[in-house]
């Protein structure tokens, strides 16, 4: 009996020990975490924001994280939707070849598609490959088809391009604004009959299609025939 009581009390002694080192590390931890400076920074390589009824609205990531509910990264529900007017498999056979964004915020509407992006590279549309890749944001109507953006993009000699625009579904790029690496600038307003110029270019403009410098407005017909022309450099009007 005197053996297990000495054993006992040898116990509650290595309790003790143990629990003041214990507590002396606690007390030691508490205070530099006190001490330490706070950091206002998250840091994440992705977040999805849900809404009330669990679906993904808003996804914020370098790279964009996948979504369960994203239209566009989801073959199956592409095939359902823009397949279906747009050719079938061989518009699934193009689209697998399409950009979708990469670092950036994607705001998805209640339905998975893409509503607005901000983006450094901001995917293709839906419709097609963007000739150049392009940073800056986009914005779609309720089926996800593209309703106009702004960018600037690097051409492949390396000079800038930026363009803001907005488009008509019944006629594609319906205004738009450019400032083109060529020394271009300018604004064209399209429509099912054709579409007018405005704005400054150097001679030889693939824009504008002169010969000379211009400065002034050019109206042409859907085939691309000039129907009426004014350029400030010349004074002649055609």
């Amino acid at each position: 009996m005197e053996k297990e009581l000495t054993q006992v009390k040898r116990q509650l002694s290595w309790l003790k020990y143990y629990a003041v080192i214990s507590s002396t590390f606690f007390m030691a931890f508490m205070m530099l975490s006190m001490s330490s400076k706070k950091s206002d920074v998250i840091r994440a390589k992705g977040i999805i924001i849900e809404d009330s009824l669990g679906r993904d609205r808003i996804l914020i990531g370098a790279t964009i994280p996948p979504s369960k509910d994203r239209v566009r990264t989801n073959p199956e529900k592409v095939r359902e939707t823009w397949a279906k007017s747009m050719g079938g498999e061989k518009y699934m056979k193009n689209y697998a070849t399409y950009e979708h964004g990469e670092n950036g915020i994607i705001f998805l509407n209640e339905q998975g598609y893409d509503k607005l992006v901000l983006a450094e590279n901001v995917g293709d549309p839906n419709t097609g490959k963007r000739l150049v890749k392009a940073a800056g944001f986009s914005f779609n109507d309720d089926e996800g088809y593209e309703r106009g953006g702004l960018g600037i993009s690097k051409t492949q000699e390396e000079k800038y391009r930026v363009v803001f625009g907005m488009d008509d579904p019944n006629v594609g790029e319906a205004l738009h604004l450019f400032l083109l690496e060529d020394g271009t600038k300018g604004m064209q307003i399209a429509y099912e009959g054709g579409r007018m110029l405005l704005g400054r270019a150097e001679a030889n403009s693939g824009v504008f299609g002169n010969k000379d410098e211009f400065a002034g407005i050019k109206i042409e017909n859907k085939d691309g025939k000039v129907l009426w022309e004014k350029n400030a450099y010349q004074q002649t009007v055609k």
